[in-house]
């Protein structure tokens, strides 16, 4: 193996039963990277957090080779972004991380003790006699994936957009900007002192694998882009969870805070999103993919802007206020960009991608498995048509799951799990919390997290 490849070229994942294969490749992985010591065992919880456990290398290595096994307490998909637990959370049994090892990366530039590796969770009752996958988001993904490859015959490619800005923490808690130069491509923003840090992530994220398409100032004032080459879906949520803890953990060592939360400061001209570039290959059912995201796009808003700050962004421009598509038209939650591939725009770096994805995909296959006809015109070509907008957009995120909860069902078939419902539970109790906390208090705290 070249000692400059950081990703395991494998295809499989292990669940605790021996795989020569795997094992053997993860052992060449680390041989070719002989300072690793450590591994960080990862997932993504229903608030958006990334969560990990780290464990010697010995251990890893004995999970590949299926003769070990890592748990948490039956809490993974349990808990709200104040790091508190649902109040009816069940202590009994336990959660299995199942591994993904093509997903193994290791930053050698910016942390040469480590690894990590996304996992799968599934739970393990003492009252069920079978595994539960009933609330993975990164198995649902995977679900629906495969059901578009057998029933459509069709793949799906995503890449994603990392929007951020850098703040820096005050002595009384909150933050403040620290890049202030100019956005929209301005050449001087690219000698704000920030932006060495910019260019530091982007060498340590290309030499962990990632694909940078390209990388820029953004927005009106401080905010930058990295726009990231397109993978399967999965993949591609892998690589948007490293380049953004990458980039959370460099700005950290410079004593700063890169943000991709929505709206850190309402005095600026700019949201940060997470547009999503979704193609479907081959498009011939494009039409009626399109169809059905917008006849659910309502819906889709409980999982793309999961918090209250988000709906900050659902205007004209930012991410789009009304049902609606266009081809290169930025005003709408929809772009087409060409034939069968769009910008989903209504997504900001709250949002659980893996869930998110699946959602959105869902909502694509059903309007294609029932023919879903495209009523909606062209705003980027009907300038002056009557029928270019559908309903307003939620404008909070209780009305956004107060839609869900009202249509979930066939979403969560898509899924085969309960994994929405049990979303709608964490959504509603965090949502109280946040609202409780005051609107200065939770912008804080998504700046810090997210």
């Amino acid at each position: 193996m070249d000692p400059n490849e950081t990703k395991l070229r494998l295809n499989g994942s292990s669940n605790g039963a021996p795989n020569t294969k795997i094992a053997a490749g993860v052992a060449e992985f680390f041989s070719a990277h002989p300072n690793i010591r450590f591994v960080r065992f990862q997932w993504q919880d229903l608030s958006g957090l990334l969560r990990g456990r780290i464990i010697p290398l010995e251990h890893a290595l004995a999970i590949a080779a299926g003769e070990r096994t890592l748990r948490v307490g039956p809490v993974a998909f349990q808990g709200v972004v104040d790091n508190s637990l649902l109040p009816s959370t069940d202590f009994k049994g336990n959660d299995v991380l199942v591994t993904d090892w093509t997903s193994l990366r290791t930053r050698q530039r910016l942390d040469p003790l480590y690894a990590s590796v996304m996992c799968k969770v599934v739970q393990h009752l003492p009252y069920l006699t079978q595994p539960n996958w009933n609330l993975c988001p990164r198995r649902a993904l995977e679900t629906v994936m495969e059901k578009a490859k057998h029933t459509l015959h069709v793949d799906f490619l995503v890449g994603l957009e990392v929007e951020f800005e850098v703040m820096k923490a005050t002595d009384e808690g909150g933050y403040v900007p620290y890049a202030k130069s100019l956005g929209n491509c301005v050449v001087s923003s690219y000698r704000d002192p920030c932006f060495a840090f910019i260019e530091e992530a982007v060498v340590a994220l290309m030499d962990a694998g990632v694909k940078i398409d390209a990388f820029q100032s953004e927005g009106n004032r401080g905010q930058y882009e990295i726009a990231l080459g397109p993978l399967p879906p999965v993949q591609a949520v892998d690589q948007l969870l490293l380049v953004q803890d990458t980039l959370k953990h460099i700005f950290a060592r410079h004593g700063l805070v890169a943000t991709m939360s929505p709206r850190p400061l309402p005095s600026r001209r700019q949201s940060s999103g997470q547009h999503a570039h979704i193609s479907i290959n081959p498009p011939q059912d494009e039409e009626s993919f399109l169809a059905g995201m917008l006849q659910r796009l309502p819906q889709l808003c409980a999982f793309g802007l999961p918090y209250e700050i988000s709906y900050e962004r659902v205007k004209p421009v930012f991410a789009g206020n009304m049902v609606s598509w266009g081809t290169e038209d930025r005003t709408v939650p929809i772009r087409k960009v060409k034939a069968g591939h769009w910008e989903f725009r209504s997504l900001d770096a709250t949002a659980n991608m893996y869930l998110a994805l699946a959602a959105i995909l869902s909502a694509g296959i059903l309007g294609c498995v029932t023919k879903e006809p495209l009523v909606l015109r062209d705003s980027g070509i009907e300038l002056h048509s009557d029928n270019k907008y559908g309903e307003m957009l939620p404008q909070s995120i209780d009305e956004a799951l107060n839609q869900l909860e009202t249509t979930f069902e066939e979403l969560e078939n898509m899924m085969e799990s309960r994994i929405i419902r049990h979303y709608l539970q964490v959504k509603r109790y965090e949502a109280s919390l946040v609202q409780n906390m005051g609107t200065q208090a939770a912008r804080d705290l998504l700046i810090e997290l997210f």
